[in-house]
């Protein structure tokens, strides 16, 4: 891809996201909200991996804090084109008048990647089961990520679409959320540093929201 095809595609990216904010922005439901998380990575031999993060999340139009979290995961590249995970969190959320609860939560995933030319393609399900005193809920996450490799350029942009299904009783594999995402990762700081700036459209049945999230990961 030569500078202009470059440059073209950042123009058409841009304009995409600026349409959905501008098309979200008419909403009045929707709510603005942030992500914000630094984690670790750390490669145990050639296929497996060990990562764990840190998150704050904010929400009512960034004037609160939504939740903290803690996760620590594990990944193994069963074949070139085929990584497994298992992964647990612990979330302390703001409940407003509730107060501060904790939630806990596992998932186990596969993940099948493929290239072509210089676009990457990704598909990850994943399933997940999350619970505290008073409630449980069980889903199965699709996501489809398609990113590009730029030629002579650390930065690489992407996008992906991610579908939740309810598996609990009652639930008939429904749609219970989607997640639409736009952004591109980043050198920071040095080689072990990069960031991941996003955009994420979150649709549900009782509300929509406008995430714009930062995503620091120090590799060693």
């Amino acid at each position: 891809m030569n500078r202009y095809g470059y440059y073209g595609m950042w123009l058409m990216l841009t304009v995409c996201l600026a349409s959905t904010v501008c098309k979200a922005r008419a909403q009045a439901a929707a709510d603005y909200t942030t992500w914000l998380k630094v984690g670790v990575q750390h490669d145990v031999g050639k296929r497996l991996g060990l990562s764990g993060g840190l998150e704050w999340r904010t929400k009512d139009h960034v004037g609160l804090t939504d939740r903290l979290g803690l996760d620590i995961a594990a990944q193994y590249e069963a074949l070139s084109f085929l990584k497994v995970g298992v992964g647990y969190e612990v979330h302390y959320r703001n409940r407003g008048e509730a107060g501060w609860k904790f939630r806990y939560r596992y998932h186990a995933d596969g993940t099948l990647s493929a290239k072509w030319i210089r676009m990457k393609f990704a598909l990850r399900e994943r399933f997940q089961h999350t619970w505290n005193r008073e409630e449980k809920e069980f889903r199965l996450r699709s996501r489809l990520k398609i990113s590009y490799d730029i030629r002579h350029c650390k930065a690489e942009p992407y996008a992906s679409v991610e579908m939740y299904n309810g598996l609990g009783r009652g639930e008939g594999f429904g749609v219970a959320r989607m997640r639409y995402r736009a952004g591109s990762t980043l050198p920071l700081f040095s080689e072990r540093w990069k960031a991941d700036v996003f955009y994420c459209r979150q649709w549900e049945k009782d509300g929509r929201k406008n995430i714009f999230g930062i995503d620091c990961v120090y590799k060693f």
